[in-house]
């Protein structure tokens, strides 16, 4: 079997690719950015079970005679413009031809392939956006999403479970949440960083990272690797399943203070100091814990749960930060 991962060669799908190459999958990694050296390291022998392809989503014909020629019989929806809110308005009919238009040629060109089986959308956690007054969030939760990300996301979601009921087809969309760990770099979709990579970067630039407050910027951070087999889950499950939609999530939130004490603990000479609000040079989210992405239903039907403990990953991806920098 042959699995088409389109984004294949950024943060978050190279994870898939790597997993599903390592089963002895051929994966036809599809994307508009070359692979690099930091990506070919990543890798490592299981490059041996990748095959790179050239070619934009927006582009149907290419990524039709792609997967064609190399007979997918599956397809990972992974490709997006991560964007921030400066790209949004620099680019928002872009944003919406990926992230939305990307989804739709990649659910046609699943249409027209022999022995099709099963297709994967990422989506986000993003989607649920404000959700006031709530504690949890599940799948059946509202989704109020007011950015183009989180709207692109929602709605690639729902035209490919409305291509499940149309054409038959396998479908299943997995939404992940904070998503930190190895592999997150500048690509021509992810502009942006994480709030632990732009403090590293801080760090990196010899300065102390200066915070209004300790107990703040709760997140629901999970482990790249853990959502990357969340994913290789919804991809090798039998099928068909009674629910189609998948929170990935860590199950826990962590403040601002513990995500500086974990930099601390395996960046020694790291430093971080609690300022006034006009002194920081990082800003956070003041307020306390938001609502809490639930994974029960990714347990229950996917047999998947987050392995890495906050500690462990956060060791794995200091360890490739100091080696390859903050990007």
């Amino acid at each position: 079997m042959t699995t088409l991962v389109t984004g294949g060669n950024g943060w978050l799908p190279s994870h898939v690719v790597r997993r599903l190459a390592r089963l002895g999958e051929t994966v036809v990694s599809y994307d508009l950015m070359e692979p690099d050296d930091v990506l070919r390291d990543f890798l490592s022998a299981d490059i041996s079970n990748v095959i790179f392809a050239s070619g934009d989503v927006t582009d149907r014909d290419r990524l039709r005679d792609t997967a064609m020629q190399h007979g997918v019989t599956s397809i990972i929806s992974a490709a997006a413009i991560t964007p921030r809110v400066d790209r949004e308005r620099r680019e928002p009919e872009r944003i919406i031809a990926v992230n939305l238009g990307g989804v739709v040629n990649a659910l046609e060109v699943a249409r027209e392939l022999p022995d099709f089986r099963r297709f994967v959308q990422i989506s986000s956690c993003a989607v649920f956006g404000d959700v006031p007054g709530a504690r949890e969030l599940d799948e059946d939760s509202p989704a109020n999403s007011t950015s183009l990300y989180g709207i692109t996301k929602l709605a690639g979601e729902r035209v490919a479970l409305r291509y499940s009921d149309l054409f038959g087809l396998d479908v299943i969309a997995v939404r992940p949440s904070n998503v930190y760990g190895p592999m997150e770099r500048f690509t021509p979709g992810y502009a942006g960083a994480t709030e632990l990579r732009e403090m590293l970067r801080i760090h990196f630039e010899g300065q102390p990272i200066k915070v209004a407050s300790l107990d703040a910027s709760y997140r629901d951070w999970t482990f790249a690797e853990d959502v990357a087999e969340g994913i290789e889950r919804a991809w090798a499950v039998d099928g068909p399943l009674p629910r189609k939609v998948f929170i990935v999530s860590s199950g826990e939130q962590q403040s601002i203070g513990e995500v500086l004490e974990a930099f601390r603990v395996n960046l020694p000479e790291l430093q971080f100091q609690v300022v006034s609000r006009d002194e920081a040079n990082y800003p956070i989210d003041l307020d306390g814990p938001g609502p809490l992405p639930l994974n029960r239903r990714a347990h229950e039907l996917l047999g998947w749960s987050p392995r890495t403990s906050f500690g462990d990953g956060m060791r794995e991806y200091l360890s490739w930060i100091a080696a390859n920098g903050p990007q």
